[in-house]
């Protein structure tokens, strides 16, 4: 094997990948060594076929071990390895590797298709190819999975047993999307028969039985056994208060309605009442412990006691029954013990909706072991089926694995402007320039946790558009070269995805860093002037507020009066102070004053510059990969050369000229827009502040000047 050459991107040493040698080292170079070690499928904008493929454990994360078990497998069933850097979906069936016994089955898979696609002389196939055939076995009768749709079998009664089977075991959906039976509902279907038809025929009274123990009415039994069943909780509750009573009469009171009950309850109410009869005794509870017909009983269950009393006490007990004491009850559950264990034997089932006689007819028939078959045929295309999802995870592999390490092992796709990344979302242009390093953003506030770590300037922008249905999604686009202006919240522009489609876009968060030095340097100024505007601008509004309250006061006139009396103090103050001023000036050499403004800008600047530049060498865009999931070893600093490659103004084409003349002030003076006066008062405005600046520079350099005048003039 050769040496491993690392090339430096921004100050990042990562292994140079341009072809299938160069791959081949990703398998024995050290994990440490890789720019990223785990990343998550959701950020790679590639087949979603690929992510499955590499995935093995399902968890959604491509880990650098998976990745090398890809590349050994890819090697293994290659023989030639040359269009790996080529990144093509179509396979020369020459380059597998016909001496691996993988590659044997993959190259007779890759022949079979042809064949059936009267093109047996073929030397190549594509994914396309592939896939189709995948489609057309998914959606065939035998597509290897197992499971049997309702329309597999010639026979109008397999398929429908098929059908019944679903219907009460559930279904499950083939390789083609259709809904069928597998094994295990098959197996589930002909046990759970099995098991209902045998309690059920414990039941059941041959032919020349009138009863059996189960039955002891034979016919009549379940009927009676639920009217014994649904009154026997009320009656048994009645023996036991009778007991109580007996232990102590003072119980049978509290068992009945007393005065405040009777005042709480709504007799408006039905549900209310008919809560609380069912709470009540079912008769008068007596210590005798006798149920007495004759006596008054709970009006809810009058008509249900009656018919238990008609139709079974009588029959079980011999003679009409006028009174029930427990024992003689106890007569009557016994006769139905039996019944009722059988009952509760009952096996957990769903096969108990269809005839008894007709779960005979299926596990008696030919259902079980012709549905089988048909399983077993389907099976047996399994492994062809195995061979065609190789085919396409061998073109697959073929397309991306050199532009995933690229991505993965190495980062140098992000650095190419003429390739794309497969994290990257498309370009975003807005505020007059063009931003290409952008990533798509599941959680906002948790991407901004980590994102802050990154000392860079960036945009949380929500993409809209419709894409047979409208669609939204938000990306984060890093501002890493130039100035800030014209960002701001609700700022909008466009964005291009990779496919080349636009969608609106909107800025909906700013994480603010700054971009350049310029911009940290500019920082405090900026900071000052804003403060000084705010605070300007509450002076003005505040004092327009008391001169318009005032102006509209009875006494305007005095007001006004005592205004031009104070404008005419304040003028001649402001005069004393610029004499004062000019003054204290002319004491002060020129080069002094140089010195301390010179003094005063560096104690503003230089914070600013080293927190600036702190913040700026600390950039790192490693981090914004990290916040998206992304297990990164390469620490991507940002300096200004980079900055450039990802956030940039294009150049004009080529042949483009920019014509410097103002066409607007053209037009302003075309057609005659300007005011009249107006060139004339800005030429006398301009005018006097020379005059005035040029005042204050001759008296700092003479300051006798004056003086001078006055005594000539003398």
């Amino acid at each position: 094997m050769s040496k491993l050459r690392f090339k430096n991107y921004g100050g990042s040493y990562q292994l140079k990948i341009q072809d299938a040698q160069d791959l081949e080292k990703v398998r024995f170079l050290d994990e440490v060594y890789w720019a990223a070690t785990s990343i998550p499928i959701e950020s790679l904008d590639c087949d979603p076929a690929l992510a499955a493929y590499l995935d093995t454990d399902n968890n959604h994360r491509i880990r650098s071990g998976e990745f090398k078990a890809a590349l050994a497998w890819a090697f293994g069933v290659l023989a030639n390895r040359s269009r790996l850097s080529q990144g093509t979906e179509v396979l020369c069936l020459g380059d597998i590797n016909a001496d691996d016994p993988e590659g044997q089955r993959l190259l007779g898979a890759a022949r079979l298709i042809l064949t059936n696609l009267n093109t047996p002389e073929a030397a190549e196939i594509n994914l396309a190819q592939v896939r189709d055939v995948q489609t057309i076995m998914a959606r065939a009768a035998n597509n290897g999975d197992g499971i049997i749709p309702p329309d597999a079998s010639p026979s109008p009664d397999i398929n429908k047993f098929i059908g019944v089977v679903m219907d009460t075991m559930g279904s499950s959906l083939d390789a083609g999307g259709r809904p069928g039976i597998r094994q295990k509902q098959l197996e589930e279907f002909f046990n759970e028969a099995e098991a209902y038809l045998e309690w059920k025929t414990q039941g059941e009274i041959l032919p020349g039985q009138d009863a059996t123990e189960i039955m002891p009415w034979g016919i009549d039994t379940p009927q009676a056994f639920e009217m014994v069943a649904g009154g026997g909780e009320k009656i048994e509750q009645f023996f036991t208060q009778c007991l109580m009573v007996k232990f102590d009469e003072r119980t049978a009171a509290q068992m009945q309605l007393r005065g405040p009950e009777l005042e709480e309850i709504d007799f408006s109410d039905q549900a209310i009442m008919e809560t609380r009869l069912k709470a009540s005794p079912l008769a008068v509870p007596n210590p005798e412990g006798i149920l007495d017909f004759k006596d008054k009983i709970n009006p809810l269950y009058e008509a249900q006691l009656q018919e238990l009393r008609t139709k079974v006490l009588n029959r079980v007990l011999g003679s009409p029954v006028k009174q029930l004491t427990e024992k003689a009850w106890g007569q009557v559950k016994d006769i139905f013990g039996p019944h009722q264990t059988w009952r509760k034997n009952k096996p957990s089932t769903r096969v108990d909706k269809i005839e008894a006689d007709q779960l005979r007819v299926y596990l008696k028939g030919p259902f079980r072991g012709q549905v089988t078959q048909l399983m077993a045929q389907d099976l047996k295309v399994a492994e062809d089926i195995n061979q065609l999802h190789n085919l396409e995870k061998l073109m697959l592999y073929q397309r991306w694995l050199l532009e995933l390490a690229n991505n993965l092992v190495s980062f140098a796709n992000i650095y190419d402007p003429q390739r794309r990344s497969l994290f990257e979302r498309g370009t975003l242009i807005i505020a007059g320039r063009e931003i290409t390093f952008t990533m798509k953003v599941q959680d906002r506030q948790a991407h901004k946790s980590i994102a802050e770590r990154s000392y860079m300037y960036l945009l949380y922008v929500e993409i809209t558009g419709r894409q047979d249905r409208e669609m939204k999604f938000e990306i984060m686009a890093s501002v890493t070269s130039g100035n800030a202006n014209g960002l701001r919240v609700g700022k909008r522009g466009i964005f291009f995805t990779l496919d080349g489609r636009e969608w609106d876009a909107e800025v909906v968060d700013i994480m603010v860093n700054p971009i350049s030095l310029w911009e940290s340097v500019k920082a405090p100024f900026q900071k000052v002037s804003d403060f000084v505007k705010n605070q300007i601008e509450k002076f003005t509004k505040s004092h327009q507020a008391k001169l318009d309250k005032n102006l509209a006061s009875p006494d305007a006139g005095a007001m006004i009066r005592n205004l031009l009396l104070v404008g005419g103090v304040t003028i001649a103050a402001l005069g004393s102070a610029f004499a004062y001023i000019t003054k204290a000036l002319s004491q002060v050499r020129i080069n002094h004053i140089l010195v301390a403004l010179l003094g005063v800008a560096t104690a503003i600047l230089l914070p600013g510059i080293i927190a600036g530049f702190s913040k700026i060498r600390k950039r790192d865009m490693s981090v914004l990969l990290e916040a998206a999931g992304w297990a990164v070893n390469a620490r991507m600093r940002l300096n200004s050369t980079l900055g450039r490659l990802f956030t940039h103004i294009p150049r004009l084409p080529k042949g483009s000229h920019k014509e410097r003349k103002d066409l607007v002030a053209q037009f302003v003076k075309q057609f005659g827009y300007v005011p009249r006066g107006s060139k004339r008062l800005t030429m006398l405005v301009l005018i006097i502040v020379l005059m005035i600046i040029g005042l204050i520079i001759l008296l700092l350099v003479r300051p006798d000047f004056i003086s001078d005048i006055a005594a000539t003039r003398m």
